[in-house]
């Protein structure tokens, strides 16, 4: 029986490109798992459901007239919707301490995973709120990285 001997040179080549897909792998992986963004048109908005979560937030009744401001954005990564609009309460409209504090702490950014109910997921940074290709894509004052 013969037994060969394998060139140096070779072994460092082979042991490098081993390291370069080692270290190349997990960052594709990563990046193809990430699901594409896509803006949508604002006009899509589903308001009513927005409007609904809003008013549970708060404890606002059916009766208080809301305004909605600008800018107003929409978008999917995935499966998943996101919405950048923020609702007040119309001018005029006096509310009790605890309506005060509820709309204080409402966010511009709502979530809705698929098949769930659309979610304001509170104060934060807007880059934590939503994907930073998605808040990028909509040119609302922030840029995420």
């Amino acid at each position: 029986m013969r037994v060969r001997s394998i060139h140096p040179a070779l072994l460092v080549t082979v042991a490098a490109l081993a390291a370069l897909v080692a270290t190349v792998a997990p960052a594709a992986a990563e990046a193809a798992s990430t699901p594409k963004c896509h803006s949508l048109s604002a006009s899509k908005i589903p308001f009513s459901a927005l409007e609904a979560s809003y008013r549970k937030l708060t404890g606002l009744g059916s009766k208080t007239p809301l305004a909605k401001t600008q800018p107003q954005r929409y978008g999917v990564c995935g499966a998943t919707h996101y919405a950048f609009a923020l609702l007040v309460v119309a001018k005029g409209v006096k509310l009790t301490y605890r309506q005060q504090v509820a709309q204080q702490d409402h966010s511009p950014i709502w979530i809705q995973k698929q098949g769930g109910q659309w979610v304001d997921e509170g104060l934060d940074s807007l880059c934590k709120l939503a994907p930073a290709q998605l808040i990028n894509l909509w040119k609302v004052g922030a840029t995420c990285k």
